[in-house]
């Protein structure tokens, strides 16, 4: 076998491994970006978990009392409200720019959205807050979250309303 058929046999050879490291390079960053991606849905709900386990009952009284009769609200509790929603709405832009950048995938965001549009979004309080507060934030999420804001329905729910009907529907009889 002569010098210019080995060197023939050797590119073909290496060329073959290039393509099996291509091949094995296109697996490892798929896998890792579906851990990524599992990851920082973890990291999420773990970070809403963590948000709504630190709000005590007086915390909840507040934004209630913000949706329902604003004007009782002493100028302390109406900034420790308007702190709240800051923190609710900057919890949110995070999870916007983690869709953006595709590490939430579409359901995932769409579900989120969902929900805020029924805890949120959906009271007077809510939507005046994100108002109030709209100008502090990035403009990409400012723009997503107007369109979210002006397309939730301005009836509010009545959660415990309807945990009480789904509540006897269920009820062993």
């Amino acid at each position: 076998m002569s010098i210019v058929e080995l060197g023939a046999i050797g590119e073909f050879l290496g060329a073959f491994a290039v393509v099996i490291t291509l091949v094995y390079l296109g697996l490892q960053v798929r896998h890792n970006t579906t851990s990524t991606r599992a990851g920082t849905l973890a990291y999420a709900t773990d970070a809403w978990s963590d948000y709504l386990q630190r709000q005590s009952v007086d915390d909840l009284n507040l934004l209630l009392g913000l949706s329902i009769e604003p004007d009782e609200l002493s100028s302390a509790e109406f900034m420790r409200a308007y702190y709240l929603y800051r923190v609710m709405f900057r919890r949110m832009e995070s999870d916007f720019y983690q869709y953006r950048s595709g590490i939430l995938d579409a359901d995932t965001w769409d579900a989120y959205v969902e929900s805020w549009r029924g805890d949120v979004f959906i009271t007077p309080g809510g939507r005046a807050m994100w108002k109030l507060q709209r100008d502090y934030f990035g403009p990409e999420f400012r723009s997503a979250f107007d369109d979210v804001e002006a397309s939730t329905p301005r009836t509010p729910q009545h959660l415990r309303r309807r945990f009480a009907e789904l509540w006897e529907a269920e009820r062993p009889v």
